[in-house]
């Protein structure tokens, strides 16, 4: 179990970071935040359960960021400085090495996660809300893996580039293509396709399911549909729930698996 020890290391060193505790910060700020002003301008009955689509807004934009900034030099600082190699030639494998540091950076999104969805859905019920503790637990699981979907694409990006300027850039690439330019890409789409006379009001099914596998739209289809009391997710059963939540489960495991393969045959010298 070597790779509990790199975690432990990593975990650390990376809480100390001025960097680490800033972005983390943010993210508790944001959650917190949202649940202070949910309860003031909310329509009755304010509950957690009516909470998680409030904050679901802003956990897009502000978990991709702080996931992909915490994880992508995850790997490339050690193996740009040579120090992985130093790591290698003790009795850590690389396997040990990159679940060391995923679970690591994970952990550490995850507890500030945890901590503040926790902090928020107490202001969300006192004095006058409502807990509804399985549907608010049911959303805290969904929202913690949707932040290890996002710490698994910046480990991927960190094991995948050799360089730490490379992997910043397509860490980057990839928050501004999913959390940018998506939504404004798919309307753009739409409308074109609509002035071509080629749909009629909406994409084809096949194309709306390949457009809805963007991280955030999963997490948004799974958390309407298993934590929304009274509501489902419009269209048909491929736009479903529990097809949301299969794709943030390869969203995790995909990007990851193929980065860990380029890695693992990859020369570190």
């Amino acid at each position: 179990m070597t790779w509990a020890v790199i975690a432990r290391q990593d975990w650390s060193v990376t809480v100390e970071t001025r960097s680490a505790k800033v972005l983390l910060g943010l993210l508790v700020s944001v959650v917190v935040l949202a649940g202070y002003i949910y309860p003031v301008g909310a329509a009755e009955p304010v509950t957690t359960a009516r909470f998680a689509p409030f904050v679901l807004e802003g956990l897009r934009f502000a978990m991709p960021f702080v996931a992909v900034l915490l994880t992508y030099g995850a790997v490339v600082d050690e193996r740009e400085s040579g120090s992985i190699l130093l790591s290698l030639s003790l009795p850590h494998s690389r396997r040990d090495v990159v679940l060391g540091k995923f679970l690591s950076r994970t952990g550490l999104v995850t507890a500030a996660t945890v901590g503040s969805m926790l902090v928020a859905g107490a202001l969300v019920v006192y004095p006058f809300g409502e807990l509804v503790l399985g549907r608010f637990l049911l959303f805290l699981c969904l929202t913690v893996l949707f932040a290890v979907v996002w710490c698994g694409l910046g480990l991927a990006v960190s094991l995948a580039a050799a360089t730490r300027r490379r992997a910043l850039v397509g860490g980057f690439g990839l928050v501004f293509l999913f959390v940018v330019v998506w939504d404004t890409a798919v309307d753009a789409l739409t409308l074109g396709l609509n002035a071509a006379g080629l749909v009629d009001g909406e994409l084809p099914g096949a194309v709306q399911f390949l457009v809805g596998l963007e991280p955030s739209l999963v997490f948004e289809r799974a958390t309407t549909g298993f934590v929304l009391p009274g509501e489902s997710v419009a269209g048909p059963w491929y736009l479903g729930e529990w097809v949301a939540l299969l794709a943030l489960v390869l969203w995790v495991v995909g990007p990851l698996g193929l980065a860990f393969l380029r890695f693992d045959g990859s020369d570190l010298s």
